[in-house]
Protein backbone atom coordinates (compact mmCIF):
# COMPACT_ATOMS: atom_id res chain seq x y z
CA UNK A 1 0.00 0.00 0.00
CA UNK A 2 2.86 2.53 0.93
CA UNK A 3 4.31 2.03 -2.96
CA UNK A 4 0.97 2.44 -4.52
CA UNK A 5 0.29 5.38 -2.37
CA UNK A 6 4.12 7.35 -2.84
CA UNK A 7 3.38 6.58 -6.67
CA UNK A 8 -0.46 8.49 -6.11
CA UNK A 9 1.17 11.29 -4.10
CA UNK A 10 3.72 11.78 -6.62
CA UNK A 11 1.65 12.04 -9.56
CA UNK A 12 -0.48 14.75 -7.49
CA UNK A 13 2.52 16.69 -6.23
CA UNK A 14 3.58 16.54 -10.38
CA UNK A 15 0.08 17.23 -11.80
CA UNK A 16 -1.70 19.46 -9.40
CA UNK A 17 -4.92 18.76 -10.27
CA UNK A 18 -8.33 17.05 -9.58
CA UNK A 19 -7.49 13.68 -11.47
CA UNK A 20 -4.70 13.10 -8.67
CA UNK A 21 -7.23 13.05 -5.83
CA UNK A 22 -9.72 10.98 -7.71
CA UNK A 23 -7.34 8.86 -8.30
CA UNK A 24 -6.40 8.88 -4.33
CA UNK A 25 -10.06 8.70 -2.99
CA UNK A 26 -10.69 4.99 -5.57
CA UNK A 27 -7.61 3.73 -4.26
CA UNK A 28 -8.95 4.36 -0.70
CA UNK A 29 -12.63 3.15 -1.76
CA UNK A 30 -11.12 -0.56 -3.28
CA UNK A 31 -9.03 -0.09 0.11
CA UNK A 32 -12.14 0.16 2.44
CA UNK A 33 -13.91 -2.21 0.41
CA UNK A 34 -11.57 -5.22 1.16
CA UNK A 35 -11.74 -4.34 4.57
CA UNK A 36 -8.37 -2.18 5.16
CA UNK A 37 -9.56 0.85 7.85
CA UNK A 38 -9.25 4.32 6.64
CA UNK A 39 -7.01 4.72 9.40
CA UNK A 40 -4.42 2.14 8.08
CA UNK A 41 -5.15 4.62 4.57
CA UNK A 42 -4.24 7.74 6.25
CA UNK A 43 -1.44 6.49 7.47
CA UNK A 44 0.06 4.56 4.47
CA UNK A 45 -0.35 8.03 2.89
CA UNK A 46 1.53 10.19 5.56
CA UNK A 47 4.16 7.13 5.81
CA UNK A 48 4.39 7.99 1.75
CA UNK A 49 4.43 11.72 2.05
CA UNK A 50 7.32 11.80 4.44
CA UNK A 51 9.59 10.24 2.46
CA UNK A 52 8.25 12.08 -0.78
CA UNK A 53 9.19 15.31 1.28
CA UNK A 54 12.51 13.59 2.50
CA UNK A 55 13.39 13.35 -1.27
CA UNK A 56 12.46 16.70 -3.11
CA UNK A 57 10.02 18.39 -0.92
CA UNK A 58 9.57 22.11 -1.36
CA UNK A 59 7.37 23.94 0.99
CA UNK A 60 4.66 24.13 -1.53
CA UNK A 61 4.79 20.43 -1.90
CA UNK A 62 4.27 19.93 1.85
CA UNK A 63 1.18 22.48 1.51
CA UNK A 64 -0.36 20.33 -0.85
CA UNK A 65 0.42 16.88 0.06
CA UNK A 66 -1.33 18.03 3.56
CA UNK A 67 -4.47 19.31 1.38
CA UNK A 68 -4.69 15.89 -0.15
CA UNK A 69 -4.44 13.68 3.06
CA UNK A 70 -7.18 16.10 4.45
CA UNK A 71 -9.00 15.69 1.49
CA UNK A 72 -8.99 12.44 1.61
CA UNK A 73 -10.40 11.80 4.88
CA UNK A 74 -13.47 14.30 4.80
CA UNK A 75 -14.14 12.30 1.45
CA UNK A 76 -13.36 8.16 2.76
CA UNK A 77 -14.95 9.33 5.90
CA UNK A 78 -18.40 8.80 5.27
CA UNK A 79 -17.89 5.60 2.74
CA UNK A 80 -16.24 3.90 5.55
CA UNK A 81 -18.92 4.93 7.94
CA UNK A 82 -21.92 3.64 5.81
CA UNK A 83 -19.67 0.22 4.60
CA UNK A 84 -19.21 -0.50 7.95
CA UNK A 85 -22.90 0.74 9.01
CA UNK A 86 -24.05 -1.52 6.21
CA UNK A 87 -22.17 -4.38 7.73
CA UNK A 88 -23.26 -3.87 10.95
CA UNK A 89 -26.76 -3.61 9.60
CA UNK A 90 -26.58 -7.02 7.93
CA UNK A 91 -25.29 -8.77 10.56
CA UNK A 92 -27.84 -8.09 13.01
CA UNK A 93 -30.36 -8.43 11.06
CA UNK A 94 -29.40 -12.31 10.71
CA UNK A 95 -29.11 -12.43 14.47
CA UNK A 96 -32.34 -10.64 14.31
CA UNK A 97 -33.95 -13.40 11.79
CA UNK A 98 -32.37 -16.30 13.73
CA UNK A 99 -33.92 -15.06 17.07
CA UNK A 100 -37.52 -14.11 15.15
CA UNK A 101 -37.10 -18.12 13.48
CA UNK A 102 -36.17 -19.25 17.39
CA UNK A 103 -39.79 -17.64 18.90
CA UNK A 104 -42.25 -18.42 15.51
CA UNK A 105 -40.96 -21.76 16.48
CA UNK A 106 -41.75 -21.78 20.06
CA UNK A 107 -44.69 -19.53 19.49
CA UNK A 108 -46.02 -22.51 16.63
CA UNK A 109 -45.29 -25.09 19.39
CA UNK A 110 -47.31 -23.08 22.02
CA UNK A 111 -50.23 -23.03 19.56
CA UNK A 112 -50.29 -26.50 18.66
CA UNK A 113 -50.26 -27.41 22.50
CA UNK A 114 -53.26 -25.23 23.00
CA UNK A 115 -55.17 -27.19 19.91
CA UNK A 116 -54.40 -30.33 21.38
CA UNK A 117 -55.51 -28.93 24.91
CA UNK A 118 -58.72 -27.43 23.37
CA UNK A 119 -59.41 -30.69 21.52
CA UNK A 120 -59.37 -32.91 24.13
CA UNK A 121 -61.27 -30.87 26.32
CA UNK A 122 -64.29 -30.35 24.20
CA UNK A 123 -63.88 -33.71 22.87
CA UNK A 124 -64.24 -34.55 26.90
CA UNK A 125 -66.82 -32.40 27.80
CA UNK A 126 -69.43 -34.08 24.59
CA UNK A 127 -69.93 -37.47 26.75
CA UNK A 128 -71.17 -35.26 30.01
CA UNK A 129 -73.48 -33.14 27.37
CA UNK A 130 -75.32 -36.36 25.40
CA UNK A 131 -75.45 -37.59 28.70
CA UNK A 132 -77.61 -34.66 30.61
CA UNK A 133 -79.52 -34.23 27.34
CA UNK A 134 -81.21 -38.02 27.10
CA UNK A 135 -81.95 -37.76 30.88
CA UNK A 136 -83.73 -33.91 29.82
CA UNK A 137 -85.64 -35.50 26.97
CA UNK A 138 -86.56 -38.68 29.06
CA UNK A 139 -88.21 -36.10 31.82
CA UNK A 140 -89.70 -34.08 29.14
CA UNK A 141 -91.29 -37.34 27.65
CA UNK A 142 -93.24 -37.97 30.99
CA UNK A 143 -90.70 -41.67 31.28
CA UNK A 144 -89.97 -40.30 35.39
CA UNK A 145 -93.60 -39.32 35.90
CA UNK A 146 -96.34 -36.41 35.15
CA UNK A 147 -95.08 -32.98 35.84
CA UNK A 148 -96.22 -29.80 36.27
CA UNK A 149 -96.16 -26.54 33.70
CA UNK A 150 -93.60 -24.96 35.75
CA UNK A 151 -91.59 -27.57 35.69
CA UNK A 152 -91.85 -28.80 31.85
CA UNK A 153 -90.54 -24.99 31.31
CA UNK A 154 -87.55 -24.84 33.44
CA UNK A 155 -86.29 -28.30 31.84
CA UNK A 156 -87.17 -26.67 28.31
CA UNK A 157 -85.22 -24.10 29.25
CA UNK A 158 -81.91 -26.26 30.73
CA UNK A 159 -82.40 -28.35 27.52
CA UNK A 160 -82.07 -25.01 24.70
CA UNK A 161 -79.21 -24.21 27.21
CA UNK A 162 -77.30 -27.49 27.34
CA UNK A 163 -78.35 -27.46 23.03
CA UNK A 164 -76.51 -24.56 22.35
CA UNK A 165 -73.44 -25.62 25.19
CA UNK A 166 -73.17 -28.88 22.83
CA UNK A 167 -73.34 -26.93 19.87
CA UNK A 168 -70.66 -25.06 20.64
CA UNK A 169 -68.72 -27.60 21.42
CA UNK A 170 -69.05 -29.63 18.22
CA UNK A 171 -67.90 -26.11 16.66
CA UNK A 172 -64.40 -26.40 18.17
CA UNK A 173 -64.13 -29.88 17.28
CA UNK A 174 -65.29 -29.02 13.78
CA UNK A 175 -62.81 -26.52 13.28
CA UNK A 176 -60.38 -27.97 13.93
CA UNK A 177 -61.51 -30.89 12.12
CA UNK A 178 -61.14 -28.54 8.99
CA UNK A 179 -58.34 -26.12 9.94
CA UNK A 180 -56.10 -28.93 10.78
CA UNK A 181 -56.60 -31.38 7.71
CA UNK A 182 -58.18 -31.25 4.66
CA UNK A 183 -61.68 -33.16 5.27
CA UNK A 184 -63.15 -36.32 3.73
CA UNK A 185 -66.20 -35.71 2.80
CA UNK A 186 -69.44 -37.84 1.94
CA UNK A 187 -70.17 -36.25 -1.08
CA UNK A 188 -73.64 -37.86 -2.87
CA UNK A 189 -76.67 -36.50 -4.84
CA UNK A 190 -78.85 -34.33 -2.36
CA UNK A 191 -82.47 -33.28 -2.72
CA UNK A 192 -81.89 -29.57 -2.20
CA UNK A 193 -85.82 -29.27 -1.34
CA UNK A 194 -85.50 -31.91 1.01
CA UNK A 195 -82.88 -30.25 2.70
CA UNK A 196 -84.51 -27.03 3.41
CA UNK A 197 -87.58 -29.12 4.59
CA UNK A 198 -85.86 -31.12 7.11
CA UNK A 199 -83.83 -27.63 8.58
CA UNK A 200 -86.95 -26.04 9.05
CA UNK A 201 -88.57 -28.69 11.11
CA UNK A 202 -85.59 -28.61 13.41
CA UNK A 203 -86.09 -25.13 13.87
CA UNK A 204 -89.50 -25.67 14.34
CA UNK A 205 -90.33 -25.11 18.14
CA UNK A 206 -87.59 -22.86 18.49
CA UNK A 207 -88.64 -20.27 16.05
CA UNK A 208 -92.31 -20.74 17.60
CA UNK A 209 -91.09 -20.29 21.06
CA UNK A 210 -89.71 -17.02 19.88
CA UNK A 211 -92.31 -16.43 18.46
CA UNK A 212 -91.18 -16.17 15.15
CA UNK A 213 -92.17 -17.07 11.49
CA UNK A 214 -89.84 -19.71 9.74
CA UNK A 215 -91.22 -20.62 6.30
CA UNK A 216 -89.33 -22.02 3.12
CA UNK A 217 -90.47 -20.13 -0.20
CA UNK A 218 -92.28 -21.84 -2.74
CA UNK A 219 -89.57 -23.15 -5.08
CA UNK A 220 -89.15 -24.15 -8.82
CA UNK A 221 -88.37 -27.56 -9.78
CA UNK A 222 -84.94 -27.74 -8.30
CA UNK A 223 -81.77 -29.29 -9.36
CA UNK A 224 -80.30 -31.89 -6.98
CA UNK A 225 -77.01 -31.44 -5.64
CA UNK A 226 -73.30 -32.66 -5.26
CA UNK A 227 -72.53 -32.60 -1.63
CA UNK A 228 -71.71 -34.09 2.04
CA UNK A 229 -75.62 -33.95 3.54
CA UNK A 230 -74.55 -33.87 7.45
CA UNK A 231 -72.24 -30.77 6.61
CA UNK A 232 -74.74 -28.67 4.56
CA UNK A 233 -77.68 -29.55 7.04
CA UNK A 234 -74.76 -27.83 9.55
CA UNK A 235 -74.51 -24.56 7.41
CA UNK A 236 -78.43 -24.19 7.02
CA UNK A 237 -79.01 -25.15 10.60
CA UNK A 238 -76.12 -22.33 11.89
CA UNK A 239 -77.82 -19.92 9.59
CA UNK A 240 -80.98 -20.94 10.92
CA UNK A 241 -80.34 -20.46 14.38
CA UNK A 242 -78.64 -16.73 14.15
CA UNK A 243 -82.00 -15.43 12.48
CA UNK A 244 -84.01 -17.20 15.17
CA UNK A 245 -81.59 -15.44 17.20
CA UNK A 246 -81.27 -12.28 15.97
CA UNK A 247 -84.90 -11.52 14.97
CA UNK A 248 -87.40 -9.81 17.03
CA UNK A 249 -90.72 -11.16 18.24
CA UNK A 250 -93.36 -11.16 15.08
CA UNK A 251 -90.32 -11.38 12.12
CA UNK A 252 -89.99 -13.15 9.62
CA UNK A 253 -87.20 -16.10 8.43
CA UNK A 254 -87.70 -17.15 5.05
CA UNK A 255 -85.70 -20.24 3.73
CA UNK A 256 -85.23 -20.65 -0.37
CA UNK A 257 -83.17 -21.77 -2.93
CA UNK A 258 -83.09 -21.63 -6.82
CA UNK A 259 -81.18 -23.25 -9.52
CA UNK A 260 -78.17 -20.62 -11.18
CA UNK A 261 -76.77 -22.49 -14.24
CA UNK A 262 -74.47 -24.82 -12.99
CA UNK A 263 -75.40 -24.38 -8.86
CA UNK A 264 -78.33 -24.58 -6.78
CA UNK A 265 -78.05 -20.89 -4.71
CA UNK A 266 -79.90 -21.27 -1.02
CA UNK A 267 -80.73 -17.96 0.59
CA UNK A 268 -81.84 -17.52 4.54
CA UNK A 269 -83.18 -14.33 4.76
CA UNK A 270 -84.28 -12.53 8.09
CA UNK A 271 -86.36 -9.67 9.03
CA UNK A 272 -83.67 -9.03 12.33
CA UNK A 273 -81.72 -5.94 13.65
CA UNK A 274 -78.92 -6.96 10.38
CA UNK A 275 -75.28 -6.47 10.57
CA UNK A 276 -73.46 -3.09 10.51
CA UNK A 277 -71.51 -2.50 6.95
CA UNK A 278 -67.85 -2.31 8.61
CA UNK A 279 -68.49 -6.04 10.51
CA UNK A 280 -69.78 -7.26 6.89
CA UNK A 281 -65.68 -8.02 6.04
CA UNK A 282 -64.79 -9.56 8.84
CA UNK A 283 -68.13 -11.56 9.36
CA UNK A 284 -66.58 -15.21 8.53
CA UNK A 285 -63.16 -14.74 10.08
CA UNK A 286 -62.66 -16.87 13.29
CA UNK A 287 -63.95 -15.79 16.66
CA UNK A 288 -65.29 -12.46 15.22
CA UNK A 289 -68.54 -11.47 16.58
CA UNK A 290 -70.42 -8.31 15.73
CA UNK A 291 -71.06 -5.37 18.09
CA UNK A 292 -74.52 -6.27 17.19
CA UNK A 293 -74.26 -9.67 17.88
CA UNK A 294 -72.31 -9.64 21.14
CA UNK A 295 -75.09 -7.02 22.69
CA UNK A 296 -78.10 -9.56 22.09
CA UNK A 297 -75.74 -13.48 22.13
CA UNK A 298 -72.79 -14.30 23.49
CA UNK A 299 -71.36 -17.09 21.41
CA UNK A 300 -67.73 -18.63 20.00
CA UNK A 301 -68.03 -16.67 17.28
CA UNK A 302 -67.16 -19.88 15.70
CA UNK A 303 -70.41 -20.38 13.56
CA UNK A 304 -70.21 -18.33 10.70
CA UNK A 305 -66.20 -19.20 9.97
CA UNK A 306 -66.86 -23.18 10.68
CA UNK A 307 -69.80 -22.46 7.72
CA UNK A 308 -67.12 -21.19 5.24
CA UNK A 309 -64.92 -23.74 5.75
CA UNK A 310 -67.41 -26.41 4.54
CA UNK A 311 -68.72 -24.48 1.55
CA UNK A 312 -64.86 -24.09 0.65
CA UNK A 313 -64.01 -27.92 1.35
CA UNK A 314 -67.46 -28.02 -1.25
CA UNK A 315 -65.50 -25.76 -3.77
CA UNK A 316 -68.46 -22.86 -3.55
CA UNK A 317 -68.66 -20.11 -1.71
CA UNK A 318 -71.39 -18.51 1.29
CA UNK A 319 -71.86 -15.00 1.16
CA UNK A 320 -73.72 -12.10 2.99
CA UNK A 321 -75.99 -9.04 2.52
CA UNK A 322 -77.53 -6.77 5.19
CA UNK A 323 -78.62 -3.30 6.53
CA UNK A 324 -79.21 -2.59 10.35
CA UNK A 325 -82.73 -2.75 11.58
CA UNK A 326 -84.02 -4.57 8.12
CA UNK A 327 -82.45 -7.42 7.43
CA UNK A 328 -79.67 -10.22 6.51
CA UNK A 329 -79.64 -12.57 4.12
CA UNK A 330 -77.16 -15.05 4.11
CA UNK A 331 -76.25 -16.73 0.56
CA UNK A 332 -74.38 -19.65 -0.51
CA UNK A 333 -74.23 -22.21 -4.16
CA UNK A 334 -73.61 -25.82 -4.67
CA UNK A 335 -72.94 -28.02 -7.44
CA UNK A 336 -76.04 -28.98 -9.39
CA UNK A 337 -75.70 -33.15 -9.01
CA UNK A 338 -76.74 -33.07 -13.19
CA UNK A 339 -73.89 -30.85 -13.96
CA UNK A 340 -71.60 -33.79 -12.72
CA UNK A 341 -73.14 -36.42 -14.89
Amino acid sequence: MHDQYKTILLHYIAEGGEPGLELAYEFGRQAIEQGISILQIVDAHYSALSDVLASSGTAQDVIITQRAGNLLKEALGPFEMTQRGYRDTIDLLRNQNLKLAELLEERSKLIQQREDFMLVVTHDLKTPITAANRCLTLMLDGDFGPMSSEQIDLLSNLKDSNQRMFTMVKNLLDVHRYDQSTPILCLKEVDSHLLMVSAIKAFTLAARTGDVELHMAETEDLHSVLADEGAIQHVLANLIDNAIKFTPTGGVITVSARNSGSHVTFEVRDTGSGIDQEDLPKLFQRFFQSATGLKQYTGTGLGLYLCQQIMKAHGGEIRCESQPDVGTTFIFSLVAYNNQQ
